[in-house]
């Protein structure tokens, strides 16, 4: 069995859902788009701009922060905020993929992955949502051993996973014959998230 890519919560370009699972970890089209096949590698970080394309300073002022209790509903509109001004600034469209929301705020974008053209991340980055505090590495000092409370909670459920050696993420294992454990679509969704709130969102 191969591993492929699994993004949760939601990431660039939001790119795409969670993915929380979280879609955001995660969400609808607007972060990272979450497969479902065996072997996918999954991560409750959405993946930030492409590298060098932030001003210098740091855009995290006036950015918008993502919190665990956001509804996916709320979480894909701030995605879709940054999808639209991605794509207003020269990033294109994934052919065949894009499906414009209901009511065009840029939710059912699918944008291209290649970081290309660099200045329009540099001309959105002050609308990349931050991920959650709790779910960054950097400011939860409790991160990898949150992380590995979470892939067991969903080993709970039936999944057969196991964490990254380096606590990026998780990935299914080999030689299982479901190794989903039954879960997919908004099933697995709905785990992630649940995972997600017990975990991370347990009062210390």
């Amino acid at each position: 069995m191969t591993n492929s890519t699994h993004r949760v919560a939601a990431g660039l370009a939001a790119v795409t859902v969670l993915a929380v699972a979280l879609t955001g970890c995660g969400g609808g089209a607007s972060n990272a788009d979450k497969g479902t096949a065996s072997g996918d590698v999954a991560s409750l970080t959405t993946p930030s701009a492409p590298v060098n394309t932030t001003p210098a300073g740091g855009a995290a002022n006036g950015r918008p922060q993502l919190r665990l209790d956001m509804t996916d509903e709320e979480e894909e509109r701030l995605w879709g905020t940054y999808n639209i001004c991605l794509h207003d600034n020269g990033v294109k469209l994934n052919e065949g993929r894009s499906q414009p929301g209901p009511v065009g705020d840029g939710t059912g974008l699918s944008l291209d992955q290649s970081g290309e053209p660099k200045a329009a991340y540099v001309a959105c980055a002050n609308k990349l949502p931050l991920q959650p505090p709790e779910l960054d590495p950097e400011k939860n000092p409790n991160y990898v051993s949150q992380w590995n409370d979470y892939v067991q909670c969903l080993r709970g459920r039936g999944m057969k996973i196991h964490s990254l050696p380096d606590g990026s993420g998780w990935t299914y294992d080999d030689g299982v014959a479901d190794p989903a454990g039954g879960l997919e679509g908004p099933a697995l969704d709905k785990a992630e998230r649940e995972c997600t709130m017990e975990i991370f969102g347990a009062k210390k």
